[in-house]
């Protein structure tokens, strides 16, 4: 098994059928995937995921569970969230095939990533939507665009395993990338300081605040450039104290 692909995480949302948990570990099997993590699963372990994981029991055997997205994924400094939604803001969305292609990059580049799948019956909330980089989609005919959880895991970890084949691009980045806990906290302090700045009427943002946390998601900051943001946010909340 490539050792890239452990950097490569799936994550499933409060699945409620234990039989899609099975079939998604048999699709990342397939496609030589192993990362498997579970938030708040209704019913795991249980028979019928054992049963539709077929060969792929070692991948239910340790799968991880947690309480939580930003738990499972705190380690992770490039999350994707498949979508099929439409919001009221736009947040940087990318196919199946070409998110791919970044995420073998990233991975080869030893950049953790992981990939989130929603619920069967309504997917990912705009909250869970919004802790992405990027949302992922599978285009797929407009008459029924529908895919089931096995479906969508088997679309996306058929590409990555297509991904891998090519050569892998050379690592461009000086300093490791920031992962989801430090950006995080990144957005978390910038919007402190936006409060205590006075610069956005708390009863009437109007998604401005959206829309600064998708700019800083779709950034990848780096170390050294989080943590000067980090610094430089300290610097303004001490000038105005």
């Amino acid at each position: 098994m490539n050792p890239t692909n452990s950097l490569i995480q799936i994550v499933l949302v409060e699945t409620s059928h234990p039989g899609n948990i099975g079939s998604v570990a048999r699709a990342m099997k397939n496609m030589g995937l192993s990362n498997l993590a579970l938030i708040n699963p209704k019913k795991f372990p249980h028979q019928e995921a054992i049963a539709l994981a077929g060969n792929a029991v070692d991948i239910l055997d340790k799968a991880k569970t947690f309480t939580s997205i930003e738990s499972a994924v705190q380690n992770s400094k490039v999350i994707y969230a498949t979508s099929a939604r439409e919001r009221t803001i736009d947040w940087p969305t990318v196919t199946a095939r070409d998110a791919a292609d970044e995420i073998y990059e990233l991975a080869t580049n030893k950049i953790e990533v992981s990939i989130l799948f929603g619920r069967e019956d309504r997917g990912l909330t705009n909250e869970e939507l919004q802790l992405a980089n990027k949302h992922l989609i599978i285009p797929a005919h407009p008459e029924y665009p529908v895919l089931n959880i096995a479906m969508s895991a088997q679309v996306i970890c058929y590409e990555l395993y297509q991904a891998s084949q090519n050569d892998p691009i050379s690592k461009w980045q000086d300093f490791p990338a920031y992962t989801s806990e430090e950006l995080n906290n990144l957005i978390k302090h910038f919007e402190e300081t936006v409060a205590a700045l006075e610069l956005v009427d708390p009863e009437n943002p109007k998604q401005i605040m959206t829309r600064m946390e998708r700019m800083f998601r779709r950034l990848y900051p780096d170390q050294m450039e989080g943590n000067f943001l980090r610094g430089f946010l300290k610097a303004i909340n001490n000038r105005i104290k």
